[in-house]
């Protein structure tokens, strides 16, 4: 698709309002000095919704250039204006005779015009947003290393708890009391084993939501259709639903699925529904004639987390860890292509020409050449080394 729906009424109704001072590039606009101003990312976050404001009135973009992604030329009041998107950030350049006190009220008039023109191309976006998504037309961010940051740091505090010593308090007896020496005692290790079950408790939710991103992303390499799969319904499903588009519901996709579901329901979930765990087997207890209150669970209490003291045992721990270090493993090995592009940090792409690309890649056998060209491109574009 050329353009939006509705790209050229909006286009108009900024000639009429925010961009209605305006116009095309003239041939003499080299004359005069230049004056710039810079323009702060929290001003403009976006800088190519700047771009697509002043193209939607007519005007020309034009770039890469050397550490300029792009630039616009025009005339605000028969002024000479270009609006470039550097490398360091996003320039208003003016050629002006005026006083500075004039060109500077200029330059700061022509920003907040085109701040102004946001509301429009913002809405003319969103609008075309629904189809746009249904044709599969759209980039996802890889937090892969950062959600992977989070588990790691959790599974470490697990692991190696922080060194507490024991905390014993002597109190002086006081004058006249039947106990003459009295004191507490805090048990360091108890403290520690406490804190490595909360980590691991943290650890396996930011693996839940590490594992949950990493199977969008790996969306694209998994026969994703937009006619058949709705990409923001399936960001939005469970983490089981995820497993099941992608892994697939046989063999040992089916057994790891089982195991981390254990793993889930007895670790995670009572934490993250206010304590409530599945069935309510601790958490709520019966008022029951002639025994008292007793326990939805029963005596299978004995195997929730609330039943002790302490939750975890170091065994239990490490088998939590050590079945995550598993799925690692099988997942590079079940969907390497995926995982290796995830570990790349490269977004994820869903549109048409990428399937394509990725279908051609697969076929010559090169999806490594495929990565690395998009690797190559993504650095190029990031340090504007065109």
């Amino acid at each position: 698709m050329d353009s939006l729906p509705g790209a050229a009424e909006a286009g108009e109704r900024l000639k009429q309002t925010s961009l209605r001072d305006f116009g095309p590039p003239q041939e003499d606009e080299r004359k005069g000095p230049s004056y710039r101003l810079a323009i702060l990312p929290h001003e403009a976050p976006l800088p190519g919704l700047y771009k697509y404001a002043l193209t939607l009135i007519g005007l020309a973009a034009y770039g890469p250039g050397e550490k300029v992604a792009w630039w616009v030329s025009f005339t605000y009041k028969g002024e000479s204006c270009e609006l470039a998107h550097q490398k360091f950030g996003l320039r208003l350049y003016l050629r002006t005779e005026a006083p500075e006190e004039e060109r500077g009220k200029t330059l700061a008039q022509v920003a907040k015009q085109l701040r102004s023109s946001m509301r429009t191309v913002e809405k003319l976006i969103l609008d075309a947003a629904p189809a746009t998504l249904g044709r599969g037309d759209a980039t996802v961010a890889n937090q892969h290393p950062s959600l992977r940051r989070a588990y790691e740091y959790f599974r470490g505090r697990a692991v190696d708890p922080a060194y507490i010593e024991d905390e014993r308090i002597e109190y002086e007896p006081v004058e006249g009391a039947l106990v003459q020496k009295a004191f507490s005692f805090k048990s360091g290790n108890t403290q520690m084993r406490l804190n490595a079950f909360h980590d691991m408790v943290a650890a396996i939710s930011a693996y839940v939501s590490l594992l949950e991103h990493d199977l969008v992303l790996a969306l694209p390499f998994s026969g994703f259709d937009p006619v058949k799969d709705n990409l923001t319904d399936l960001i939005g499903s469970r983490w089981g639903q995820k497993w099941d588009r992608v892994l697939g519901k046989e063999g040992q996709a089916a057994i790891y699925r089982h195991r981390l579901t254990d793993v889930v329901e007895r670790w995670r979930n009572p934490y993250s529904h206010g304590g409530f765990e599945k069935g309510h087997g601790t958490t709520i207890w019966l008022h029951t004639p002639s025994v008292g209150a007793v326990p939805v669970g029963m005596t299978s209490v004995r195997d929730s987390p609330h039943f002790s003291f302490i939750p975890a045992t170091e065994t239990d721990i490490t088998d939590v860890f050590e079945l995550f270090d598993k799925l690692d493993s099988w997942l590079e090995c079940e969907d390497s292509d995926a995982m290796r592009w995830i570990n790349s940090g490269l977004a994820a792409r869903f549109d048409e020409d990428f399937r394509v690309m990725l279908a051609l890649a697969r076929e010559e056998d090169d999806v490594q050449g495929f990565l690395e060209y998009h690797a190559y491109q993504q650095t190029m574009i990031d340090n504007m080394d065109y």
